[in-house]
């Protein structure tokens, strides 16, 4: 592949920011491709409010970004962006060259982030939320964080994410999107994180064959490898 010709946009995905795809980023740009990183409404340092934070909210912010790029683009979403990005795509299919799905959930069958998750009995994730009062937000405990979140991850990298996660609202949970011939006829890869306990790799795979993805390719991560393991994620992102 020739990298000088390839722009990434990559977009993160539930309580995490532009920052966790530093490294990535980083990775990226040394095999000599463009990288777009920026951060969803109510995420990083953006500091939108949580009833103003919705899944229509952020499939804006990555159009706007995209708008400001002349050339196509290889559209790489995290987790939650992956509904993100499905919504763009539908869009703008003008402007992606390509879809790359990180361990993301993706609509399929007027589902929701919720029903898919749901659904997926392996997933350690629902059961262990803790919601604002109004139930318009939620976060995870330490242990949690540890345990599921960043099931792969070492302590220094905890450490050093952790104090940057946001409260995630809930609204894009629960919003079903559809798909059309639009997202269909653009090409697709996925990378399965094969030690996820957020979307387990059955859930994954399951995704994979429902939405008819052309390339799977896997690392052996948790659910947030750009924190556990940046540098091979964007090789595995350059493989896709």
């Amino acid at each position: 592949m020739d990298n000088l010709k390839k722009t990434y946009v990559l977009v993160h995905g539930s309580w995490h920011g532009a920052w966790s795809f530093a490294q990535t980023k980083a990775a990226l740009e040394a095999s000599g491709a463009v990288v777009v990183t920026f951060d969803l409404p109510g995420h990083g340092d953006d500091k939108t409010e949580i009833p103003e934070v919705t899944l229509d909210a952020h499939v804006e912010k990555v159009i706007e970004e995209i708008n400001r790029i002349n050339n196509k683009v290889i559209l790489v979403g995290h987790s939650l962006a992956g509904f993100v990005n499905t919504k763009v795509a539908e869009s703008i299919p003008d402007k992606i060259e390509k879809l790359i799905f990180i361990s993301a959930m993706i609509p399929n069958n007027d589902k929701t982030v919720f029903d898919i998750l749901s659904e997926d009995k392996e997933s350690q994730l629902l059961q262990n939320l803790i919601f604002a009062e109004d139930k318009s937000w939620a976060t995870v405990n330490e242990e949690t964080l540890v345990n599921v979140v960043y099931n792969g991850a070492t302590k220094d990298q905890i450490n050093a994410a952790a104090p940057k996660l946001v409260h995630e609202a809930t609204q894009p949970f629960f919003v079903p999107v559809t798909t059309t011939a639009n997202f269909k006829q653009i090409p697709k890869a996925y990378i399965i994180c094969t030690k996820d306990k957020i979307i387990s790799q059955n859930a994954q795979q399951h995704l994979i064959d429902v939405c008819k993805i052309e390339t799977k390719l896997s690392i052996n991560t948790g659910h947030v490898p750009q924190i556990e393991s940046p540098i091979k994620l964007a090789n595995t992102i350059l493989e896709a």
